[in-house]
């Protein structure tokens, strides 16, 4: 059985990374779903994916918003609702525009636990 880790355990880590409240919020278009972590006063309202430039996130004015988001989450990543830890491992999963360290991955095995 694949091991997982909850939402909440990648929010706490996420949170811990940036030194900031986070929210979590779940935002669809026609081809996928992703979950992303910001930060409380940032307004994205929609998204698409772009071959050269990937994620590319629009406020509610159809702005493209400038500043990075902290950590998202594509679909490949979960498992039955929960997040792959070997997902997040293979595919060198980013929070903070670094990957996660050792001692990050380690953290989700400990919250788990």
């Amino acid at each position: 059985m694949e091991e997982t880790i909850s939402l909440n355990a990648l929010k706490v880590l996420v949170e811990k990374k940036m030194k900031k409240k986070i929210l979590v919020k779940i935002m669809w278009n026609d081809n996928e779903k992703l979950t992303i972590f910001i930060i409380p006063n940032m307004k994205i309202n929609s998204f698409i994916y772009d071959e050269k430039e990937g994620y590319l996130f629009y406020d509610q004015e159809g702005n493209l918003v400038e500043y990075a988001i902290p950590c998202i989450l594509t679909e490949e990543y979960l498992v039955n609702g929960k997040i792959s830890l070997e997902g997040i491992i293979n595919r060198q999963l980013v929070v903070n525009k670094q990957p996660l360290s050792n001692e990050d991955v380690m953290f989700l095995k400990e919250y788990h636990s």
